[in-house]
């Protein structure tokens, strides 16, 4: 059975889920690219740049307070940013449709390993009151 999200990070899984959908479109790419690329630019200009900018600015230092963040799994997830933010100009600024089913694997990983190992290593080693502190930080992403 999942645990529940703090309600402090829920957010943040509620607009994984939106990163799911879109990853399992390029996965199987059912839609034309063209379609496929507006989805991906809709959800990227709607919440997906802001969702990595609040892990990375707000719940990586938060977190950074109490462990190290060269551990394997936040080394990842910040690699994996990187990739993301690449494959997804990529995508969108050349047409380089052929990168979409790659992308869409990475995202589906990417939000799978944050869901089920960074957030519970995050909130078990933040405070509640930590925890509670970041809530402000966190908005609601809407695909658009």
């Amino acid at each position: 059975m999942a645990t529940k999200r703090h309600p402090s990070l829920q957010p943040l899984s509620r607009h994984h889920h939106h990163a799911l959908v879109v990853a399992l479109h390029l996965i199987k790419q059912e839609l034309p690219s063209d379609e496929l690329r507006a989805e991906l630019e809709r959800f990227w200009h709607n919440g997906g740049q802001e969702h990595f900018r609040e892990e990375e600015e707000v719940l990586l230092p938060a977190y950074a307070k109490h462990a190290p963040l060269n551990r394997p799994e936040i080394v990842q997830l910040l690699l994996e940013h990187v990739q993301v933010r690449s494959m997804v100009s990529q995508i969108c600024d050349e047409h380089r449709d052929d990168v979409m089913q790659e992308l869409g694997k990475l995202l589906q990983s990417h939000v799978r390993n944050e869901e089920q190992v960074v957030f519970p290593m995050i909130e078990a080693a933040l405070s509640e009151p930590e925890l509670e502190r970041l809530a402000p930080y966190f908005a609601e992403h809407y695909p658009g």
